[in-house]
């Protein structure tokens, strides 16, 4: 899990926050994030009534409530997510999200950080569509050439057996090799 001060670096990036409203939240994140996790984004809002942060990682988004005698955490993977809308207002906006048949609202938002966390958090899910699509492409790709790759050395085997080369049983073992059996 990263240290506090790696979180603070971090958080030290994020343009517009104002680490005043934020700071007994960032102290909880030493033990709400997993090995390896990165903030990304940060933002401040009221979810269920309570007020917190919602922080975007490289693999999810958490909101945290540190209120004086309780710790409120929700997560939301971001493969979970299908659907981010937001509002503005003159002094507020609202970020709405769908997850998995639900519905997050976090409202309260400075109307300068809710479109632009938004449009960020789109394109963010985006970029995680399409790499998985792109993966699962490479691995039909691979398994296809796997595939046809089998298939032309089973009609070679075949066609050394045709030609005398290998025998009735030498051409059976090669054959059993190549399908794995």
């Amino acid at each position: 899990m990263p240290t506090l001060e790696e979180i603070n670096s971090q958080v030290s990036k994020i343009q517009g926050l104002h680490r005043l409203l934020v700071r007994k939240e960032i102290k909880e994140l030493p033990d709400i994030l997993w090995d390896n996790e990165q903030i990304e984004n940060i933002i401040v809002g009221v979810y269920n009534n309570s007020n917190g942060v919602l922080v975007a990682t490289g693999k999810r988004l958490i909101f945290i409530d540190k209120g004086l005698f309780s710790l409120k955490v929700e997560d939301f993977p971001y493969d979970k997510i299908s659907s981010i809308q937001y509002e503005v207002g003159w002094m507020f906006g609202k970020l709405t999200i769908f997850s998995s048949g639900n519905k997050a609202v976090i409202e309260k938002i400075s109307t300068g950080q809710t479109k632009t966390f938004a449009e960020w958090l789109r394109a963010r899910i985006s970029s995680d569509t399409k790499n998985n699509i792109s993966a699962s492409q490479q691995l039909q790709s691979q398994k296809y050439q796997e595939d046809g790759d089998v298939i032309s050395k089973l009609e070679k085997l075949a066609k050394l057996k045709k030609q005398g080369i290998l025998t009735q049983d030498e051409f059976e073992t090669q054959k059993s090799k190549l399908l794995g059996l």
